[in-house]
């Protein structure tokens, strides 16, 4: 059985189409780059600014941006954790980042860490839209506070890294994503 593909969603403002939705959240996107820019040597990478972010990308459009998810989804056929562990495992990232940061020596190292972090925001909170895109400004971050070569994911094939998400998820491997990052 085939999906609809919605061509409206309600927000905040209203019910808009998609395309409006898609513009706004590019015109937040600019500016929370331009905040990560303005202030990454003052940025912590942790899970308080990965809320800070989402709330900059998409909380004039949806009540519920930057907080945590309050029910069950499926993305796909992939079904995440369940709604109330989400506070536990991102409170369990953020001590795992914190830790992990401090041994992170070599850039393969740190792309290595990159990759681990990617995947687990989305396999906590597994939405490609929007949190695709906190994925990736929480990257750059990382890698300007790094004083590492900064890259996006601008270039990346969605389904290539749908599916380096899947086999991270399944098989505990994330040379898949750590390619898609060079």
């Amino acid at each position: 059985m085939s999906k609809t593909v919605p061509t409206f969603r309600e927000t905040k403002l209203w019910v808009l189409p998609i395309e409006m939705i898609e513009n706004i959240i590019f015109d937040n996107l600019i500016l929370t780059k331009s905040y990560i820019f303005e202030n990454y040597t003052t940025l912590d990478f942790n899970v308080d600014t990965l809320f800070v972010l989402h709330k900059m990308l998409c909380e004039n459009l949806y009540s519920e941006a930057g907080n945590y998810r309050k029910h069950n989804v499926t993305v796909w056929d992939f079904e995440p954790i369940d709604f109330f562990k989400v506070p536990i495992e991102l409170k369990n990232l953020d001590h795992d980042m914190k830790e992990r940061q401090k041994h992170l020596e070599t850039s393969e190292d740190k792309k290595e860490f990159l990759a681990f972090v990617m995947w687990k925001i989305l396999w906590v909170h597994p939405f490609f839209d929007y949190n695709w895109r906190i994925a990736r400004l929480f990257w750059e971050l990382f890698l300007l506070k790094n004083h590492m070569k900064l890259s996006t994911f601008e270039w990346v094939n969605r389904k290539d890294f749908v599916n380096a998400m899947k086999k991270a998820t399944h098989e505990n491997l994330f040379d898949d994503i750590v390619k898609l990052l060079d």
